[in-house]
């Protein structure tokens, strides 16, 4: 009897799989046109530019400000080279204040201001007048505990890290449908387990109060690299443009720019520069020896369950390690706020809420080596550090990571080194 149970329940995966493998090996990819070369090299100019209050490359508006994170991309995004990922200084500090009729305020303090600073008093008045507070201050790290302020209730200040941009158009360039695929994929490979699972890895598609999934950010909370570049030159540069207005400061929301910042075709430069950034490669070490450690490390890595939300391949993308999904990974690692737009509804949460805050979107491995720290807020120095915080949805895998040995536990880090920085 139990045979022929687990028989039909076996079937009855198999039906339910077979239309997915189906339609990903006849899905035909319609890979965007390939980057102009000139527009790239415009937008690179962009990237690299430091912007200035009436800055002359926008006259419609008031250039830099008046809130602002950097003066440039290039700034933050410079780990591994122009479009890397970011240090612990270049940090965004975001909150979310939770009402007392029931509605939510969320936003970004800033860390920098042409007329109006930004503090943290802004967001409640019971915190301290800071406008850069270090990681240590928002979040009790090991050892540093104490330097944690505490936040009064239904107030949450968190910081995220900046994200590597290597590789952007192939994710840009991905259907919707193979995320989608994806999250149908990991739940029936788990006994149809959903998403509001905290222990399996199953994750889910962010989707977008548009209809659209989200593909980029920390929370997926962008559809589009377009998207993507015009939030982040609106929130982190004050300079507004067709897809986002610059932020008022908190302090004065009545504050007003004159114009738009940004043309459309500059922000078409910007983001076909960020296209034509190279994905990185697997670069295997130079000594067999080290290559055999490598290699090793390879097969622990698929072994403890890393691949299982770092995929190796997603569609026709090779080597990204992502699913790109959103996976809740537990209380330790919370973060809430919208960086930009209107937070997305999930199932479970409250009408108008958007992913929840121990949620994070898997972030591809491609050029990890090169982009410490790690993980949302750059919390982990290292990569085993990072590996032995996932909790959630990442227990099992961080603990099969914990049970190696010392030598399988260095494999498993000289594979991840092999993901340079292009």
């Amino acid at each position: 009897m139990k045979r022929s149970r687990l028989t039909w329940y076996l079937l009855a995966a198999l039906l339910a799989l077979v239309p997915v493998g189906v339609r990903v090996l006849t899905w035909k990819i319609s890979w965007s046109q390939p980057v102009d070369p000139a527009m790239a090299q415009a937008g690179e100019e962009l990237f690299n530019h430091e912007w200035k209050p009436e800055d002359p490359l926008a006259p419609d508006g008031d250039g830099l400000g008046p809130v602002f994170n950097a003066t440039s991309c290039v700034a933050c995004h410079q780990r591994g080279g122009p479009g890397g990922s970011g240090g612990l200084e270049s940090n965004v500090t975001i909150f979310t204040v939770r009402n007392n009729d029931g509605t939510t305020r969320q936003g970004v303090v800033h860390a920098r201001a042409v007329r109006y600073q930004e503090t943290l008093r802004h967001v409640h008045p019971e915190l301290p007048a800071i406008a850069r507070p270090a990681l240590a201050l928002l979040v009790p790290l090991p050892g540093r505990e104490r330097e944690a302020i505490p936040f009064p209730p239904g107030v949450h200040v968190s910081q995220r890290n900046t994200p590597a941009l290597f590789g952007a158009k192939l994710i840009d360039d991905l259907p919707a449908r193979v995320l989608l695929a994806q999250e149908k994929g990991q739940r029936l490979r788990w006994g149809l387990a959903p998403p509001e699972s905290e222990h399996l890895p199953v994750g889910r598609a962010p989707r977008l109060t548009d209809g659209r999934v989200g593909k980029f950010g920390w929370k997926g909370q962008a559809a589009s690299l377009a998207d993507f570049v015009q939030a982040a030159c609106a929130n982190e540069l004050g300079l507004g443009n067709p897809g986002h207005a610059q932020p008022a400061p908190l302090g004065k929301p009545d504050c007003r720019s004159p114009g738009l910042d940004l043309t459309l075709e500059q922000c078409d430069q910007l983001t076909a520069f960020v296209a034509s950034l190279p994905r990185s490669v697997e670069r295997p070490p130079e000594t067999s020896r080290a290559r055999e450690d490598a290699l090793a490390g390879k097969r622990l890595f698929h072994a403890v369950g890393c691949a299982d939300c770092h995929t190796p391949d997603l569609g026709p993308v090779e080597g990204i390690y992502s699913d790109l999904l959103l996976h809740r990974m537990g209380q330790e690692l919370q973060g809430g706020g919208s960086y930009n737009g209107r937070p997305v509804p999930v199932p479970d949460a409250e009408p108008g809420e958007g992913p929840l805050p121990s949620e994070w979107r898997t972030p591809p491995l491609w050029g990890v080596a090169d982009s410490a720290p790690y993980l949302h807020d750059g919390r982990a120095a290292t990569l085993e550090e990072a590996i032995r915080m996932h909790g959630g949805q990442g227990t099992r895998s961080a603990r099969q990571f914990a049970a190696l040995n010392i030598a399988a536990k260095a494999q498993l880090i000289a594979f991840l080194t092999t993901m340079r920085a292009p």
